[in-house]
């Protein structure tokens, strides 16, 4: 690691305007206390001991001065091991593989794609050390790590018949266990030898339930390793970390990176993302009494309230549509809260306005799962979710937050509105325009931004 080049580079990063120290010194220090490892580590900002939203702008903001390159990685559902990374979302893809599991899945952007931040190649260009630790829980029943040209032993004890799998989280080398038959007392030895090909020879091997002796042999040019598990692990969730759907709800991403998107063809599964809706009440009235000019002036003011509250929680405008705003959370909470401000706002900009200018707005919110898609060059939402996001929105009256069942059902989002004073709650049973079926809809009338 070039230290030199690391100082100048967090010099310039923290005379950025608006830059948050702390977080510049603590990144700092975590790579000074990682220079003597052998590999490159990459950094999580869950690495960090600091709220995550003070140290993700100050990570972003290190890339285009040089000092860090962003990695999305894909990690496999059931062992957790990155099965796909790219520096750029053109390169996503929306299906990955896992040699380890022999497995495909669904790269969810929300679940599976997690961010994290590695030192350019000017300041540090040891190799990176990509592997990822198990699911927490997973039984392992042997562990061994050799350096190139060496050979280890280690004996385990395999009560249960069944298929185990050995592994070597650096070079990706598979094997098969099968125990089967008969238990037996005698120690039953075997070796192993991690070839230059980052293959395990042999690669299928067949042993009583018993004691076990493995004899590894590392032929390879790198550090190799072997664990051993039990073959079929079932799907658990990733540990907490930055989340690709996440990072683009940071302003600073879309503001440094807007030109990184989808290619045009790909789509990524978002298991769940809240969607907001809002529409100013009696735009076409105000626009036919105050004209185009007058009335548009009214609106984009209303624009400056909305984005910046939602900015504000964490959420990012997704598109308008005339006075009409799109835009996504990543929790219920925060959707509720960057409106809750804006209408708090909102009365505060209607006391100094005749009535013909005043700003009244109608509010839907839904959450569900949804794809990532490229629209004209921007990242943007399309599917089932969105559509009901938007009709849950048109049957709201001015002053009213509706939202469907899924938002309901979250406890923060219910605390936060007695929080906030809402206490007029009703359920509804509705028809939505092109949604088959009556579908649950609450209304929560708020004692701000009511027409009179």
């Amino acid at each position: 690691m070039n230290i030199d080049i690391l100082t100048q580079k967090i010099a310039i990063l923290k005379k950025r305007p608006l830059a948050f120290i702390p977080a510049i010194e603590a990144i700092h220090n975590r790579l000074l206390q990682s220079s003597k490892a052998k590999f490159q580590q990459r950094i999580s900002p869950t690495d960090i001991d600091l709220p995550i939203n003070k140290v993700v702008p100050e990570l972003l903001h290190s890339i285009p001065i040089g000092l860090f390159d962003l990695n999305w990685e894909v990690h496999c559902p059931h062992c957790h091991g990155i099965t796909h990374d790219y520096h750029s979302l053109s390169q996503a893809a929306g299906e990955s593989y896992c040699e380890n599991c022999r497995v495909e899945f669904e790269a969810d952007f929300a679940k599976w794609v997690n961010v994290t931040f590695s030192l350019n190649k000017e300041i540090d260009n040891r190799k990176p050390t990509l592997a990822c630790k198990l699911p927490e829980g997973t039984e392992i029943f042997l562990v061994l790590e050799t350096a190139p040209s060496e050979t280890k032993s280690a004996i385990m004890d395999i009560k249960d018949a069944g298929k185990y799998r050995y592994v070597c989280p650096m070079t990706k080398s598979r094997g098969m266990l099968t125990i089967s038959g008969e238990k037996t007392d005698e120690l039953q030895e075997f070796s192993i030898e991690q070839l230059i090909n980052n293959e395990f020879n042999p690669s299928e091997i067949q042993a009583h339930p018993g004691r076990i002796k493995i004899n590894l042999t590392n032929s390879g040019y790198v550090p190799s390793g072997l664990i051993i598990i039990i073959d079929n692990l079932p799907q658990q969730p990733l540990p907490p970390n930055l989340s690709g759907l996440e990072l683009i709800h940071y302003p600073e991403f879309h503001n440094l990176f807007g030109e990184q998107v989808l290619s045009n063809r790909e789509q990524m599964q978002v298991a769940a993302v809240t969607t907001l809706f809002t529409d100013i009440t009696g735009s076409t009235e105000m626009y036919e009494k105050l004209g185009d000019i007058a009335a548009y002036n009214v609106v984009r003011d209303h624009f400056d309230i909305l984005f910046s509250y939602i900015e504000q929680q964490g959420g990012i405008i997704l598109k308008t549509i005339g006075d009409a705003v799109m835009a996504s959370f990543t929790s219920n909470e925060a959707a509720l809260l960057s409106i809750i401000n804006a209408l708090e706002e909102f009365e505060q900009y209607n006391n100094n306005k005749h009535i013909d200018r005043q700003v009244n707005i109608k509010i839907g919110i839904h959450r569900g799962p949804t794809i990532l898609v490229n629209l004209n060059e921007r990242l943007d939402y399309f599917g089932s979710t969105i559509n009901k996001a938007a009709r849950i929105q048109a049957v709201a009256n001015s002053g009213e937050i509706c939202f469907s069942e899924q938002v309901y059902q979250d406890s923060n989002f219910v605390q936060a509105m007695k929080r906030s004073g809402i206490e007029n709650i009703s359920r509804h049973s509705i028809n939505l325009k092109g949604i088959d079926g009556l579908q649950t809809v609450y209304k929560a009338v708020t004692k701000l931004n009511s027409l009179s």
